[in-house]
């Protein structure tokens, strides 16, 4: 009895142990579920989705500070937004936006006032400007009125808040503005003209004079009609224009005109003619000896130059008259003289010609020959302004004058200089 007593518990123990390896299954079996993580896992996509929309907040970083703009930014709507944006911005400017105010003029003012001490050089540039453009409408269309008087004396009450800037390109387009909008107002031009700078240039003197012709004051419109000469207008400017036809009747308008005028040279080519020709055979035969390429052209009749002078409104020398008369024009080492053409017609080398003249300030000079360099120019100066005395020849080397007795003697300087440099090569 006590052996069967003692056998039954051991057959439990190994009954007891089987339903612990049964929960083991169990527990296998419930970790099955844990398969179905990756279900769980099946939202991570959309995490990076998300991530992705909010990849365009660096973007601003790094389009605005680094200029270095992902390649993603265009593919979304927001990123296109912002660009948009961006791009509204860049172009926007503080003169567009006083010119778009429905009061330009007070917002103008406004900007005015929020300048402290002297302006700076965008600041002047953005009211000098924004001031331009509000008065180029009203000088084409019609003068004076209560607008132009308004931003006239707004602009000059700060005048001198502009500092060093009054002197810039856009003080002086202003001024050229304001003086063909102000109309009849002899008050606001005297004011106008006083700020004008010393070394006006002719267009804006032009303008004062202009204006004080409007205005009937002949007293000052002949002081500025003399400036404007000076600084190289022509008297068929004051004549075609007008504003100055009130006035083509009056004998002291007339006469300063007539004083301006290019002096007429009488025609009296024949003594020239043998002296021209010995100075360019000379020349002609020296560049040939070197190597050099030249260029002569047929001749061309008197008549044709005389023809020529008129449509210009110009007078040659008579030595050149006389060159002309053997060759209309030539190239010699990449020296190029101005023929009768280039006097009637807007060539190529006529154009070069008068643009340097301008440039330079010497409009009442007569233009001969391109110099080799563009900046060099053989010239007729009729008054004697540029030699400072007689009429005669000057050669204009990088801006510094070289009178010449005729143009034999030129032709001649020529040669001297084309021996000096082609016959050392």
């Amino acid at each position: 009895m006590k052996s069967r007593v003692k056998a039954k518990p051991k057959k439990k123990k190994p009954a007891a142990s089987k339903p612990k390896a049964k929960k083991k299954v169990v527990q296998k079996a419930k970790a099955a579920p844990k398969k179905a993580a990756p279900k769980k896992k099946k939202p991570a996509p959309k995490k990076r989705t998300a991530t992705k929309k909010k990849a365009p907040k660096p973007v601003v970083v790094t389009a605005e500070g680094s200029g270095a703009v992902p390649i993603a930014i265009p593919t979304t709507e927001t990123s296109r937004r912002r660009l948009l944006a961006r791009d509204r911005m860049a172009r926007s400017s503080p003169v567009v936006e006083i010119l778009d105010d429905p009061h330009p003029i007070v917002a103008l003012r406004r900007f005015l006032e929020s300048i402290r001490g002297e302006a700076t050089q965008q600041q002047a540039q953005i009211a000098l400007g924004a001031a331009q453009l509000m008065l180029l409408p009203i000088a084409r269309e019609h003068r004076g009125g209560s607008e132009v008087k308004e931003l006239v004396d707004l602009m000059l009450h700060r005048w001198d808040d502009f500092g060093g800037r009054r002197d810039s390109f856009h003080a002086r387009e202003f001024l050229r503005h304001a003086l063909q909008a102000i109309g009849v107002d002899r008050e606001r031009i005297a004011r106008l003209a006083l700020v004008v700078p010393d070394d006006a240039s002719a267009e804006l003197l032009f303008d004062v004079a202009r204006a004080h012709a409007v205005a009937r004051d002949k007293v000052q419109m002949m002081y500025a009609v003399e400036r404007a000469l000076e600084a190289g207008a022509t008297s068929a400017q004051f004549r075609r224009d007008a504003d100055f036809m009130a006035y083509q009747h009056d004998p002291d308008f007339a006469l300063l005109l007539a004083r301006a005028d290019v002096p007429a040279i009488p025609v009296d080519v024949d003594p020239y003619v043998h002296g021209v020709r010995t100075a360019l055979d000379s020349l002609v035969g020296t560049l040939k000896e070197l190597g050099e390429k030249v260029e002569l052209r047929p001749p061309v009749r008197l008549d044709a130059i005389l023809d020529a002078e008129r449509t210009r409104r110009i007078s040659l020398p008579n030595d050149y008259r006389a060159l002309l008369t053997i060759t209309n024009g030539m190239r010699l080492w990449e020296h190029e003289f101005l023929g009768a053409g280039d006097y009637r017609e807007t060539t190529p080398l006529a154009a070069r010609a008068v643009h340097w003249m301008q440039s330079s300030g010497l409009a009442d000079c007569v233009p001969l020959a391109c110099w080799g360099d563009p900046h060099d120019w053989l010239m007729y100066d009729p008054r004697g302004r540029v030699r400072g005395g007689e009429p005669g020849y000057v050669l204009m080397l990088d801006k510094d004058e070289h009178r010449l007795f005729d143009l034999a003697a030129a032709l001649a300087h020529l040669e001297d200089i084309a021996r000096e440099v082609l016959g050392t090569n």
